[in-house]
């Protein structure tokens, strides 16, 4: 399984303000950190603060900044959000899609099964197992914004 650019932003945005301990950024130095697009993770910012999981303030020392503690946001929860709209395959598109195997097919449920075990397991994790309760992670966040800062 391969996650979406958005799911993949929305996770770095979130490590970011995990490590950033309560301090406000803005999504433009994120967006520069990873030489993102700007307007790509404005998007991903507006579904995590629509979400709840952020909250944004608006002007000249506006910022975002984590609206839960990272020990409260569970990180497979936000994935299978983001996810579940894709298929894996065709045939489990809403539609259906146009798969000629998939009446007789048991592709399908051993997907369903198997994505559905990759949800799971990242169930077990929250943003403070991939950020505060990983002991170098803030160190090369704050790194990455120090860097992004120099240019």
């Amino acid at each position: 399984m391969q996650l979406s650019k958005f799911t993949d932003y929305a996770l770095r945005v979130l490590m970011h303000l995990a490590a950033a301990d309560g301090q406000q950024m803005t999504t433009r130095q994120i967006a520069e950190m990873h030489d993102a697009p700007y307007n790509h993770l404005a998007k991903v910012t507006q579904w995590l603060v629509k979400d709840g999981c952020v909250t944004s303030n608006r002007g000249r020392s506006g910022g975002i900044q984590l609206a839960k503690a990272p020990e409260e946001i569970n990180i497979g929860v936000l994935v299978r959000k983001l996810e579940s709209q894709y298929a894996l395959v065709e045939c489990l598109r809403p539609d259906g899609g146009t798969c000629k195997l998939t009446p007789e097919c048991g592709l399908s449920n051993a997907l369903i099964i198997a994505q559905n075990a990759f949800f799971t397991a990242l169930e077990e994790v929250t943003l403070a197992d991939l950020t505060t309760k990983n002991p170098g992670m803030p160190q090369l966040l704050g790194q990455l914004l120090h860097d992004s800062e120099l240019n």
